[in-house]
Formats: structure tokens, C-alpha cells, sequence
């Protein structure tokens, strides 16, 4: 099963339980792997130069948590909209911190403390230590303090949750820290109207302070360094927005399909994902048009940029592979194998480490950035047993050198 082939449940206007055709959510059953099959399933495979990656490794999906998992300290906060909540695990180990219920809001008008269990917390990013989600199932952003989780508020952990647009799946936060831009994908009516667009947040009040209307569903949002303009991947190619005006500048076509996008720390280039070619598609900030392609493997999704800017990773969802890219030469070194379907990508804030999350086998896998080598693997959730992640999906990550919550 293809990510585009997934089940999706419809949404509609008064409660959508599900988005847009972005949104990815697997069907398909895991099995259980021996716990001695790990380290074969997850085999790196070197290359040079452009690659073009394999079929699917045939390794079964799930696999036990590995006995030793060890990083830099920190925390990771895994989105897990399959199971409408958020995981914390301590980077140092790879342990669950906790899960945490995230953007279930009180049952209306029952005078009771019933919780309506409809987010789906497609989307994450952080600023500080605040956390955004991007609640598909009730067109909501959570607002959640780290600072104030503990192991023992996960039933209802103290949240805000912002209206935004209908169905909203990601976000970003504008390098200055001030604003959360949402990608509101609208349902999909089949019909010439759309209610797509871009809600835009103040991170001082909480509110949306704007919305832009678009004529086709956005998807994941870029910004420049300076944050004078955000990319966001669409239906009809790369949008180029202007963040004073909220106007579109520029439409970039011909990507393919595009859904991941990034851009280099000097702000120079941006890298699109396209899903239909397999590719990378290089385009130059200064012109807006296509410099390169780099063939990477099947579905490529999101992608993880080094902070120095040299070493692209892009996560190749139905090749069930990391393509590891010198961004010097524009050309594939490295293939990592990862089995279950990665589509999340996140590199711990000191670059040593790279998380890949599963989404059908819902697992992370942790890489040394140093060689591209496995240094262990997690199921998110609960358990220890080989299935305890499945069903979860794990679409978004972010990673902080701050300490897990405790207490």
C-alpha cells in the first residue's frame, strides 16, 4: 500500500474527523519481527552519486525496542494522530517519558468533564518551550507549555486551543518566534470552491490575528531566514508568499506533486520533495525557478536539514529508505534502509543524531549522523512488545535539548 492509496476518512464542516488527501494514515496490519532481525532490517546501504533506491526491503514491520538506545540529552515530541496524542521520550535513552491526550476539548453545554476525543494532531512544531499542533479532526491548534507537563497530567495536560481554518495539517513557527503559520487544507469537496488557506497566529495572544484565502490546499510551510517570505508547498506547485502582505508572489510549477520543503540556513535555496517523480527538486531563492533534481526513492515526504546546511535527509516513505544528501554536490552519498514506512524526520539540536518515524510500523528509528549508522530504535506508545506502536503513526517530531518533564 502506497501513502496515497491509505484509507482516509472524509471530514466535513462540523466536526471532520479526519482532512484532507494529505493526510497519511495507514491501513495495513503490522507483524512481529524477532528481535534479532533488527539490525539486518535496518542495514545501511552505501552509495555514490545520484541513486535511484530499490523496491521495499521484504523485512517485517514491527520489531522489539531495542535494548540500548542512548543520545544526547534533550527531548522528543512525537505527534501521533492515529492515536490522538503526543509522546515524550527522553533522548538520552530513548525511553517514554509519557504519552499525553493533546486538543481534546470539553464536551459543550453537558455541565460534565466529558472530553470530545476528535483531534488528530497531524502537525507539530515548537518555539521555546511551547508546543503547536495541528488538530485535523476539530480545525484546532493546541497550544501546550512543556514547562507544565508532568508524568501525571497526561490525561488532560493544560492546553489552549486556537479556531483556525478547516482542517488544518502543518505548521511553522516564523524565525523571530512571534507567529504560528497554519496550512488550513480545507475539505475536499470535489467542487470548484475551496476553503483552503493560511491562518496566521500570534504567539503573544494566542489568537489568529489573520487568515489568507487559497485556491488550493496548502501543505507543509517553509520560511526564509530573515521570515520576510514563506514557502508553502501546494496542489499547483510551491507558493512563494510575501509575509508583510500576505501576498502571493510566486508560483513555482512543475514539482511534481510537492509536500516537503525546507530551506538553507542562508536562505539562498529551498528544497521541495517531489512525490510523484521521487526527487528532490533545488530551486533558487534569488530566481524562483528549478537548478537541480536529485533522485532520492519512492513517496519522499519530509526532510531534515543540518544546521550548517551541508547534509539533506529525506525520508522515502514507499522505498522504506532515508536518502542521506551532500547539498555541496546535489547528489545522494547515502541510503539508509528503515522499514515501516518512514515519513518523519527530526535531527536532535546538537546534529548527532537523526529520528525517523515509522509510519506504519510505528516505530522511530535513531541514526549517528557521524556515519548514518543505527544506534537503536523505540515504539512510541506504550509497551515494550513488538506491536505496541501500531496504528499510532508518528507524522511529526521536534526535538529539544531541554529535559523531559518529570515530577
Amino acid at each position: 500500500m502506497t501513502l496515497r492509496e491509505s484509507t482516509l476518512r472524509e471530514s466535513s464542516s462540523t466536526g471532520p474527523a479526519w482532512a484532507s488527501r494529505r493526510v497519511i494514515i495507514a491501513a495495513a496490519a503490522a507483524v512481529a519481527l524477532a528481535a534479532g532481525g533488527t539490525a539486518a532490517a535496518l542495514a545501511v546501504q552505501h552509495t555514490g552519486g545520484h541513486h535511484s533506491v530499490a523496491d521495499k526491503p521484504t523485512a517485517t514491520r514491527a520489531r522489539l525496542a531495542a535494548d540500548s538506545c542512548g543520545g544526547p540529552a534533550g527531548t522528543a515530541y512525537i505527534a501521533l494522530p492515529g492515536y490522538q496524542a503526543f509522546d515524550a521520550v527522553d533522548t538520552s535513552d530513548c525511553k517514554l517519558v509519557q504519552q499525553y491526550n493533546e486538543g481534546d476539548g470539553l464536551v459543550p453545554n453537558t455541565g460534565t468533564e466529558d472530553f470530545n476525543y476528535d483531534s488528530t494532531n497531524e502537525g507539530v512544531a515548537m518555539s521555546g518551550s511551547t508546543l503547536y499542533f495541528a488538530n485535523t479532526g476539530n480545525d484546532t491548534v493546541g497550544v501546550l507549555d512543556t514547562t507544565a507537563l508532568t508524568v501525571s497530567n497526561y490525561e488532560n495536560p493544560t492546553e489552549t486551543l486556537i479556531h483556525v481554518g478547516f482542517d488544518p495539517g502543518g505548521l511553522a513557527v516564523t524565525p523571530d518566534g512571534s507567529q504560528v503559520w497554519v496550512a488550513d487544507t480545507g475539505p475536499q469537496t470535489g467542487g470548484p470552491e475551496t476553503l483552503a488557506g493560511i491562518s496566521v497566529i500570534s504567539t503573544a495572544t494566542d489568537t489568529v490575528t489573520a487568515k489568507m484565502h487559497l485556491p488550493t490546499d496548502p501543505r507543509e510551510i517553509a520560511f526564509s531566514p530573515s521570515g520576510a517570505t514563506a514557502y508553502v508547498t501546494s496542489g499547483v506547485g510551491l507558493l512563494v508568499i510575501d509575509t508583510a502582505t500576505m501576498q502571493v508572489t510566486n508560483v513555482i510549477n512543475g514539482l511534481g506533486d510537492p509536500e516537503g520543503v525546507t530551506v538553507s540556513p542562508d536562505g539562498s535555496t529551498v528544497y521541495v520533495t517531489n512525490t510523484v517523480r521521487g526527487e528532490v527538486d533545488v530551486i533558487s531563492a534569488a530566481t524562483n525557478t528549478v537548478t537541480d533534481t536529485i533522485q532520492v526513492g519512492q513517496m519522499p515526504w519530509q526532510m531534515a536539514l543540518s544546521s550548517d546546511g551541508s547534509t539533506l535527509y529525506v525520508a522515502n516513505g514507499d522505498s522504506d529508505s532515508i536518502s542521506v544528501i551532500s547539498t555541496a554536490s546535489d547528489s545522494v552519498t547515502n541510503t539508509i534502509s528503515d522499514s515501516g514506512d518512514p515519513v518523519s524526520l527530526a535531527l536532535t539540536p546538537d546534529g548527532s543524531q537523526l529520528y525517523a518515524g515509522g509510519l506504519t510500523s510505528g516505530i522511530v528509528t535513531v541514526f549517528s549522523t557521524s556515519d548514518d549508522s543505527l544506534v537503536g530504535s523505540f515504539n512510541v506508545g506504550y509497551g515494550q512488545y513488538p506491536n505496541a506502536g501500531d496504528g499510532e503513526e508518528p507524522t511529526g517530531m521536534v526535538l529539544t535539548s531541554a529535559a523531559p518533564p518529570g515530577g
